[in-house]
């Protein structure tokens, strides 16, 4: 089918008919993500680790579970509460078979930098990972020069990366469900 249009992003071409769902809400649509990436990593060899980095909001253990899925957490610290790239590092192991990047994160506000999305993308082309980007408050950023960008457009990441959205978010209209994911095939 055509691309989906009209383009949210710059550059943005995803296939409706094989790389968009829309889903009830946000969460329906993490959910969703998580079980596709943990489901596709598990058939590759049982990896249904997932990284998670902390604080997280709540929802996502439970998210986990549904999956079901190992949560390896990686903390993040105040006051800015930065990707620490090390840290990522270290808490891959064999298990490891996707990241669940939130930015930007919620509870604490910290939008991923150009070199927190890289130690992100290095980390999981080099060990094979999927990565699930929530990216409901995309467009919620405050702060002089502060950007969001998403994991999707760092190179190696668009064939790899869910990029999860809200329409209550993007609209200002939390009561009203609605969201979706998409992924290039």
């Amino acid at each position: 089918g055509p691309p989906l249009s009209p383009r949210l992003y710059p550059g943005d071409a995803y296939d409706p008919a094989s790389e968009v769902v829309i889903c009830t809400s946000g969460q329906e649509s993490l959910n969703a993500a998580l079980r596709a990436c943990v489901s596709e990593q598990v058939s590759r060899g049982g990896r249904d680790g997932v990284i998670v980095f902390e604080p997280y909001f709540p929802f996502t253990q439970g998210a986990l579970d549904n999956a079901p899925a190992v949560m390896q957490p990686v903390r993040t610290h105040a006051p800015g509460f930065a990707i620490d790239a090390a840290a990522l590092r270290a808490a891959v192991t064999p298990r490891t078979g996707t990241v669940l990047l939130n930015s930007p994160h919620n509870p604490t506000g910290h939008v991923a930098s150009e070199a927190e999305l890289a130690a992100v993308a290095e980390v999981c082309v080099e060990h094979d990972l999927l990565a699930v980007s929530d990216e409901v408050y995309e467009h919620a950023v405050f702060g002089e020069g502060c950007r969001h960008r998403r994991l999707c457009d760092v190179p190696g990441m668009r064939g790899r990366t869910i990029t999860v959205s809200s329409a209550g978010k993007l609209f200002s209209l939390t009561g009203w469900r609605g969201g979706g994911g998409v992924g290039a095939g």
